[in-house]
């Protein structure tokens, strides 16, 4: 009865032919290095996302206290804090957005944020290792919005 959210689903709109059109998926890019978080920024662009960015655990946090994101990517090294300071503040927040790591951290810190995520109720998409394979990146987040297009037309 108290199943967990559909993390991709959206409002439904219907364009003047009837066909679903839902507005851009919105993206919050957290990492605290400034090119990589524009590169990805700017990919989340040309893949048609609406991007916000946060170089920091405090730009982060008070980003998903006042917007809601379809889509999270997060560096696991932020400064002073972590990523999985930021993945307890997201599980605080019952996010259910998907979540993307991306980080130069070594696989087993990875490991340990995904079974982190998971004990969190958080749902990690993948992990990508820095620096990000950028077409790779770019294949999941458009699978990511043909997903969500999907469980819309569902609901």
């Amino acid at each position: 009865m108290f199943g967990r959210a559909n993390p991709f689903a959206a409002a439904q709109n219907f364009n003047a032919a009837g066909a679903l059109q839902l507005p851009p998926p919105r993206i919050l890019v957290v990492d605290d290095d400034n090119l990589h978080r524009m590169i990805v920024y700017r990919l989340a662009t040309k893949a048609g996302y609406l991007p916000a960015g946060a170089a920091s655990y405090d730009e982060a946090v008070a980003l998903v206290q006042e917007s809601a994101f379809d889509l999270i990517t997060l560096d696991l090294l932020l400064g002073n804090h972590g990523g999985n300071e930021m993945l307890h503040h997201l599980a605080i927040l019952d996010c259910r957005a998907p979540i993307i790591l991306i980080s130069g951290c070594d696989h087993a810190i990875c490991k340990d944020a995904i079974a982190l995520a998971g004990r969190l109720n958080l749902y990690i998409w993948e992990c990508f290792a820095k620096p990000v394979d950028l077409a790779m990146l770019r294949h999941f987040l458009e699978r990511l919005t043909e997903m969500r297009t999907v469980a819309a037309s569902a609901a």
